[in-house]
């Protein structure tokens, strides 16, 4: 996914409520969200790590995301697609919306 964007909220805050989120569910043990600057991380470990890094530009009205970077173990590969889909149906959950 290239870039989403989330209204009416901080990317602290957003990334408060996803690791809340995670957590909530127990995917916090793979799952990973962290917020460093303006760069957002998205990583799974499991047998390798693969994340995504996103540049984040605060808006009017929340921000925006765009990938600049990622790296998919080599464990991952046959599932990119079905990662994709889930983190975009996460996204949307969320009140995102993908660009």
């Amino acid at each position: 996914m290239q870039s989403f964007e989330m209204p009416a909220t901080t990317p602290s805050d957003f990334v408060a409520r996803v690791r809340a989120e995670l957590a909530k569910r127990g995917y916090d043990r793979n799952l990973a969200v962290r917020l460093e600057g303006d760069r957002l991380t998205v990583a799974f470990r499991w047998m390798g790590t693969t994340s995504f890094d996103y540049q984040v530009v605060e808006t009017t009205d929340g921000f925006r995301a765009d990938l600049v970077s990622q790296r998919i173990s080599p464990f991952h590969a046959a599932f990119t697609d079905r990662f994709e889909r889930y983190f975009k149906q996460a996204l949307t959950e969320l009140g995102a919306t993908i660009a």
